[in-house]
């Protein structure tokens, strides 16, 4: 099974395709196809000429409990989920000698 991501040209956030030319940032939305089907080529070409979505890729995913999907790659669930360090809030000179960027 695959779904279809890729990051939305403006704002650079990582999308999933629901179907329907439709579009949004939650993978559990997102339509699931089969890995050989016809219609996921024809969804990344389609998506591809219209300049919305970059950087499209099908990845591969798993159902559990017949309605949860999630990646199997580490790469795809830091995509899904943001980084992996905790929100430290911003940093000021007064705290420290430098900030780190």
């Amino acid at each position: 099974m695959k779904v279809i991501t890729g990051n939305e040209l403006l704002s650079g956030a990582v999308i999933y395709y629901y179907g329907e030319d439709r579009w949004g940032m939650d993978l559990q939305q997102a339509e699931v196809f089969d890995d050989k089907a016809p219609e996921l080529d024809a969804v990344l070409d389609a998506t591809a000429k219209k300049d919305r979505v970059m950087s499209l890729e099908a990845i591969p995913v798993e159902r559990e409990d017949n309605k949860i999907v999630r990646t199997n790659r580490l790469r795809e669930e830091i995509r899904a989920k943001g980084p992996t360090v905790g929100n430290y809030g911003r940093q000021h000179l007064s705290e420290a000698d430098y900030v780190s960027l």
